[in-house]
């Protein structure tokens, strides 16, 4: 299942009686809170966890029966983006005013310091009379006739610095009744923690966390997914191998791991191109340069690395906070390459392994004084070696050796796929 809640965010709207209509044709049927008792709210609720694109319309239905004027979920990211809501009778326009211009309002400050299952009634945190003379309250509140509000905290949302639950609003004449609608909310506060939690769970199933590492694992060359917050997701064989040689790239074993270089000066373009492709990933234009490489202590060629920024996934808001995959980073070694195939040149015309170390180098394109200081020998070793490679193979010339190795297919060999776990590895069980 794909929750589908942002094209609904774009095209709902309301028409002032309480009914939400999707203006691309899809209508959404009013559901009226008031008619319904606790248990049909309850089931409204469980339904909507699994079906995430009735919560706009299942808000209407708690707004009705808490006795408020409209009300939402909401996410507010510590750094704004991914910040979301899903709206339950309120104006699409103001919606996205607000989420540009408004989440630090007295409101969300003082709903920080509400711990998660507590009700907040808000009027009662700030100075609600400086409030009603704010361009706040202007822009936001007053056109959706909200006088007050009521906010319970969701943990999954409330944490790592964001600020997320369930908000309902109450108009003036609601106002007088602020402590029964509370007592109402609380009575739904379970139920609706169980459900938003539900909702995160059916995400990471509908996301099909093994698609993306069957994708990954699919690439020849090094392959790293990148999550909405820089951290290393997933990892391919090949990557793992490759940052394990700890060659001029590596993980860094952090609380969120994350690639690095070991010269800081790449270092920082590589973590600078990672952020620019993030922005991308999350829609923004910005200028990107999506391609670098990393010089090796080792004196091998440098690997080359390409960056690229990926679609959202699904429509799903719910990846704001439970972040997925949303950069690709192919990292590609030219000397495992021409290693490989300098392998298979050795079992055709019988070469040693230190002939085919040689003529591996020399495919990747270094000549005889770099191989020498690469493979630590000296350099009438090298030429010696490489001679031979020559008389063996039938080719009379460094380049012609260079060619023939490029030549050659690489054989389909992988290694077996370890498993992952938020960016880490553990060997499968046979």
């Amino acid at each position: 299942m794909t929750l589908a809640i942002l094209p609904l965010l774009r095209h709902l709207g309301s028409n002032g009686n309480g009914a939400i209509v999707a203006f691309g044709g899809t209508i959404i049927v009013k559901t009226s809170g008031a008619e319904m008792d606790h248990v049909d709210i309850v089931d409204a609720v469980y339904e909507a966890a699994i079906r995430s694109e009735l919560w706009p319309d299942t808000l209407c239905a708690i707004v009705d029966y808490v006795g408020a004027v409209a009300g939402n979920i909401v996410y507010q990211a510590p750094d704004g983006r991914g910040s979301f809501l899903i709206p339950g009778r309120m104006r699409e326009d103001l919606n996205a005013l607000y989420l540009q211009h408004y989440t630090s309002n007295p409101y969300a400050r003082a709903f920080e310091k509400v711990k998660p299952g507590e009700i907040a009634v808000g009027n009662r945190l700030i100075d609600a009379e400086a409030v009603r003379h704010s361009a706040f309250y202007a822009d936001i509140c007053e056109p959706q006739n909200i006088f007050n509000q009521l906010f319970l905290p969701h943990a999954s949302l409330h944490e790592r610095g964001g600020i997320g639950g369930v908000a309902l609003f109450l108009s003036r004449q609601q106002d007088a009744h602020a402590a029964e609608a509370a007592a109402r909310l609380e009575r739904l506060s379970p139920h609706m923690a169980r459900a938003i939690d539900l909702s995160f769970q059916v995400n990471r199933i509908a996301r099909a966390p093994e698609l993306p590492q069957r994708l990954i694992d699919a690439l020849a060359d090094a392959a790293v997914l990148i999550d909405s917050r820089g951290a290393v997701l997933l990892l391919n064989a090949a990557a793992e191998a490759l940052l394990q040689q700890a060659d001029g790239i590596f993980l860094s074993r952090s609380e969120r791991p994350s690639l690095a270089a070991h010269i800081s000066k790449t270092s920082t373009r590589l973590a600078n191109a990672i952020r620019q492709a993030l922005l991308i990933a999350d829609g923004e234009d910005t200028p990107f340069d999506g391609a670098l490489s990393i010089s090796r202590p080792s004196g091998l060629p440098p690997y080359l690395v390409m960056i690229t920024p990926l679609a959202p996934t699904g429509v799903s808001i719910w990846d704001a906070v439970d972040s997925g995959a949303r950069v690709l980073i192919h990292i590609v070694d030219p000397e495992a390459k021409t290693r490989r195939q300098a392998q298979q040149l050795q079992h055709i015309f019988g070469l040693t392994e230190a002939e085919t170390r040689v003529a591996a180098l020399i495919g990747s394109g270094m000549n005889l004084p770099e191989i020498a200081r690469v493979l630590g020998i000296s350099s009438n070793t090298v030429k010696t070696h490489t001679g031979r490679c020559f008389g063996k193979t039938g080719v009379r010339s460094q380049a012609a050796l260079a060619r023939l190795i490029a030549s050659i297919p690489i054989a389909g060999n992988r290694p077996a796929t370890p498993s992952r776990t938020n960016g880490k590895s553990r060997p499968r069980q046979s």
